[in-house]
């Protein structure tokens, strides 16, 4: 074969294959972005036994050759309700997949602690049944406190005081607030249906300050006080300056 027809023939062997590498890849990339998944990571650490928030966690695409076994991974907003309010089981670092054999949900068996706001704690009083029976997590109550006061004449007589304002309901009874089937809803109420029988009072976990927790506290260990809640309104959160309410007040 002549040079002269040798060295184009090369030249365009070599471009074909140029041609053939650029396409391949390009290819390569296609398949790999139809095979991406989408999973949720955290943004922070997560410490172990903490509530998972919805504000925790992004979205980040990657291979799917390189998701997790069991991670969790998102097609809509649907599949944050999947993870959202879970108790991490362990630490679980910034940045990291999330197994579903890392997290629990939340329950009485994952500890109440999960749910209490840092700087705050967890105070359960019981109340009338009839009364849990109408309060629901994350409900806002105020907490009355009704005892006898020597007042300034020197006679004694009942009074009432609103001694906390705007505290927030972590859990009634066993329900913490943690998303439920029907069917798993009726079995609990079923369950405390019948824990209920022996006893006319339900529990309700509070979230409060230490100092208010001390003062909740010493009313219920005053002798002869009673100890009253009342709902609020979703999303009132106004502390009012309430004055102490006696019948001579009343009747005047």
């Amino acid at each position: 074969m002549k040079k002269g027809i040798m060295l184009p023939l090369v030249l365009a062997i070599s471009a074909a294959v140029v041609y053939a590498l650029i396409v391949n890849g390009q290819s390569e990339k296609l398949n790999a972005a139809k095979n991406m998944k989408t999973v949720l990571v955290p943004i922070r650490d997560i410490k172990e036994r903490e509530l998972i928030r919805r504000d925790y966690l992004k979205r980040v695409q990657i291979p799917a050759a390189y998701v997790q076994q069991d991670a969790f991974t998102w097609t809509t907003d649907a599949d944050f309700a999947r993870i959202e309010n879970s108790i991490a089981r362990i630490q679980i670092p910034k940045g990291n997949q999330i197994s579903k054999y890392a997290v629990t949900s939340l329950s009485p068996e994952a500890g109440l602690s999960s749910k209490i706001p840092v700087q705050m704690r967890g105070f359960v009083i019981t109340v009338p049944t009839n009364v849990a029976s109408m309060i629901k997590p994350d409900d806002n109550i105020d907490i009355l406190v009704t005892f006898e006061a020597i007042m300034k004449s020197g006679a004694r007589q009942k009074v009432t005081v609103t001694l906390l304002q705007s505290i927030k309901v972590l859990g009634v009874g066993s329900d913490l607030g943690q998303g439920m089937d029907a069917q798993t809803a009726a079995a609990l109420r079923n369950d405390e249906e019948d824990a209920n029988a022996y006893t006319d009072t339900g529990a309700l976990s509070l979230a409060l300050s230490p100092r208010d927790a001390q003062y909740l506290a010493l009313a219920q260990n005053q002798d002869g006080s009673e100890i009253q809640v009342i709902l609020r309104s979703p999303g009132d959160v106004t502390s009012y300056v309430m004055e102490i309410a006696t019948f001579d007040k009343l009747f005047q």
